[in-house]
């Protein structure tokens, strides 16, 4: 990989390693949740996802995207954090919906399913945080 690729996709490889970090505070709440403490799947799912959501959301604007707040931001904090919320709710459906399919109509494996069910949900999460939440205009 050139210097030149690896600058101009910088904000993609630091969203990975935030989004690993993300994706281990979503599957650690899920573990903990589910098997730990006996709650549903689809409850544990939900409570987790909304932990790693607010994670996220800073980590993307003020690591990964690098917004902060002050002159010459269109859009403030509240308004960042309502689409982001907004955005990442519809990703979180995916994540409910492979969940609910995986482990409890199919019965596989939990952990290998809430992996790979945050490996679709962090791509369409990518991609919502670049091309508009965190977009400069």
């Amino acid at each position: 990989m050139s210097a030149s690729f690896l600058k101009r996709h910088a904000d993609f490889f630091v969203y990975c390693v935030f989004g690993a970090m993300a994706t281990a505070v979503n599957m650690g709440s899920y573990e903990i949740l589910y098997r730990i403490m006996g709650l549903a799947n689809v409850p544990s799912v939900a409570l987790s996802w909304a932990q790693a959501v607010t994670f996220a959301f800073f980590t993307n604007k003020y690591i990964v995207f690098h917004k902060k707040d002050g002159k010459g931001q269109d859009k403030g904090l509240a308004a960042q954090l309502a689409w982001f919320y907004l955005c990442r709710l519809a990703s979180g459906g995916l994540d409910v919906i492979v969940m609910f399919i995986a482990v409890d109509l199919m019965g596989w494996n939990h952990t290998l399913w809430k992996f790979i069910s945050n490996l679709l949900v962090g791509l369409c999460n990518y991609l919502a945080g670049r091309l508009y939440i965190f977009r400069s205009r």
